[in-house]
């Protein structure tokens, strides 16, 4: 984001004491130099708290957290750290980019974090009333009927104006002998194209399906079914657009540049070592897993 500080510091267009830096985080000292090692860890994409953070993406924020407290502890001398995190200016957030304070400590070190709020008048039954949720996602849908054979993704795009304010949604289902569970995926752009999003989701889908393999969850290569309600990625491999896009320069038949070349070259690398089926199904319609990808692109830039 153009004005934020946090933005401009990963940049460098503002200087900064570096910490540990990888593809997903940046994290250097803190300016107010209050508490010896305080150290923030920001996201160098863009969220502006937990709130519109994809969890595919905070969980790897996460692990990075978690790396540079346990460095803290294991080569720094430390015997333990706090992980504070605002959510909303009225949690006391200064800076609306998604950012977590590490704070190293050692035993006795005279630093106090905890406060004594008093009692509520409210017993915990009552309060518990207020604030007790089932996830409806998992109450109401029960995808295991739908695994099959093969690793299957459900992939959806969707984006506001198009261009706009998009996001992309997909339901990751493990094939039936399989002790992997089901898992779904979000993500999004504030400028992007219904289309772009349609890739991104197959991307992400794939990607997803990579580092379980890279992680010794999975043999590796296996083969995916992709389902998707977009003519455009279906029919990019079913009816060998890629192909001729690619013969022919990437250009379209047209003579004219085609459209998003980053994203098919990057999915293109990601089907290259395996196959990969595409399906096309009716959007909007009674196919419960499409919906429910539909809801979670959706739900990334209405919320």
């Amino acid at each position: 984001m153009k004005d934020c500080l946090f933005c401009k510091i990963i940049k460098g267009e503002i200087p900064s004491y570096k910490v540990f830096e990888d593809e997903n985080v940046y994290a250097f000292l803190d300016i107010a130099n209050d508490v010896y090692g305080h150290t923030l860890v920001v996201p160098k994409k863009h969220y502006e708290n937990l709130m519109d953070c994809p969890e595919r993406t905070l969980g790897k924020i996460m692990a990075s957290v978690k790396k540079i407290g346990n460095h803290f502890v294991k080569d720094c001398g430390f015997d333990g750290y706090n992980v504070f995190n605002n959510n909303g200016k009225s949690a006391e957030q200064a800076i609306m980019h998604l950012h977590f304070h590490i704070y190293p400590r050692k035993e006795n070190d005279g630093i106090k974090f905890s406060q004594d709020f008093g009692k509520q008048e409210k017993s915990l039954e009552e309060i518990v009333k207020d604030f007790y949720f089932e996830d409806e996602k998992v109450k109401n849908d029960d995808f295991s009927a739908y695994r099959e054979d093969c690793d299957v993704l459900y992939t959806d795009g969707a984006c506001s104006c198009n261009p706009g304010k998009g996001g992309y949604g997909g339901v990751f289902l493990p094939k039936i002998s399989s002790e992997l569970q089901i898992e779904e995926f979000s993500g999004g752009d504030e400028n992007t194209t219904n289309n772009r999003m349609e890739i991104m989701a197959v991307i992400e889908g794939l990607k997803l399906i990579e580092e379980k393999e890279e992680s010794g969850k999975k043999e590796k290569g296996e083969k995916v079914k992709v389902y998707s309600d977009s003519a455009y990625v279906v029919n990019a491999f079913n009816q060998n657009w890629l192909k001729s896009w690619q013969q022919n320069g990437w250009r379209s038949s047209s003579g004219g540049e085609v459209l998003n070349i980053d994203l098919w070259k990057e999915l293109l690398s990601l089907t290259k070592n395996r196959e990969v089926e595409f399906v096309k199904v009716k959007g909007h319609s009674d196919n419960i897993l499409n919906n429910r990808c539909d809801a979670i692109a959706t739900s990334y830039y209405k919320n």
